[in-house]
């Protein structure tokens, strides 16, 4: 979490402090935690700066912090709006290295390592080769949401030719394909064969790479019927590799378990995150559920799991963005 929003260890320490504890000022959060006051203010300027943390109106020198279902969601909205910032300049470079090389491949003299194949069923018959020469691994970007049927199955059909002579495949896909049962019953199937999916909020544009030497870019991201530009020359590929990995250290797995997918939280567990972003304890939230604190926590920690968290915090930021809060 630290990295993707910008938050230190010590910084989610000062808001949840704050949180339980707002009569404190500087000095009493910084010695309450037992560090320098300048590391503690260091830690309210960020939170400053994210909105999560606000000057207190009726106490000067005290703090108060965001709502924290409000907070979490400015920073989800913060995080989301520096992704797509980031796709979108990632996105940029690669259509415009897509441009030099579909010019540099229409003249008389195709540029080395550059090859135009015009039209869809040219690139049909490429993918079909390079699935029968893959030797250790092919690497996908599939933007654009919910496939069409007819694209899905050329896919699985490829796929089980790579994945039956023991090839990897690793593909990311949109966030928003997990709610497409096409999409999602071929990712499943990728799944169960050996391959990995995985998916992200922006991609830059459509992508296959095999054995990261050579490659299938669109001519004209835009608009797919155009063909694409078979690449070769190492110099061409190693960028493209550097973004795929780039991309998918970023992505979210897709569970081999279907139910992951679809999982719906209980009343109970939606109640027991709703408590506790309203800065409840353990205890206070239990008592207004009617079960035990240990019960609370126990609950809690599967949450975390299930999340895929670090910590509470984070944990309540994965369930605000997928509307458990």
């Amino acid at each position: 979490m630290s990295v993707t929003l910008d938050l230190e260890e010590l910084d989610q320490t000062v808001y949840e402090e704050v949180l339980a504890r707002p009569e404190l000022g500087l000095a009493e959060l910084a010695a309450r935690l037992g560090v320098e006051p300048d590391r503690v203010r260091d830690c309210l300027d960020r939170l400053f700066a994210l909105r999560l943390v606000q000057a207190s109106f009726e106490t000067p020198g005290r703090f108060t912090v965001v709502d924290p279902v409000l907070g979490m969601q400015r920073l989800l909205d913060q995080q989301y709006e520096e992704l797509v910032r980031r796709h979108r300049r990632a996105a940029g470079h690669q259509q415009a290295l897509v441009r030099i090389l579909a010019g540099a491949g229409s003249g008389g003299s195709p540029a080395e390592g550059v090859e135009r194949l015009a039209g869809l069923d040219a690139v049909q018959r490429r993918l079909e080769r390079l699935a029968l020469e893959a030797r250790s691994e092919v690497l996908t970007f599939m933007p654009g949401g919910p496939q069409s049927p007819a694209a899905l199955e050329a896919a699985e059909r490829n796929d089980a030719l790579v994945l039956g002579r023991g090839v990897a495949i690793r593909t990311i896909g949109l966030d928003l394909v997990r709610e497409d049962p096409g999409t999602l019953r071929y990712s499943r199937a990728l799944l169960a064969g050996g391959g990995a999916f995985r998916t992200v909020a922006a991609l830059p544009t459509r992508m296959v790479l095999v054995d990261r030497t050579h490659a299938l870019v669109p001519i004209d991201p835009a608009d797919s019927r155009q063909g694409a530009l078979s690449l070769s020359a190492p110099g061409m590929i190693a960028p493209l590799v550097a973004l795929f990995e780039r991309e998918w250290g970023a992505a979210v797995p897709l569970g081999a378990d279907p139910s992951e997918a679809v999982y719906v939280p209980t009343e109970q567990e939606r109640s027991l995150l709703g408590l506790l972003a309203e800065g409840h304890t353990d205890e206070s939230a239990a008592g207004q559920l009617h079960i035990s604190a240990r019960t609370a926590r126990r609950i809690m920690a599967s949450l975390i799991e299930r999340l895929g968290a670090r910590s509470r915090f984070e944990a309540g930021l994965r369930a605000a963005r997928l509307g458990w809060v």
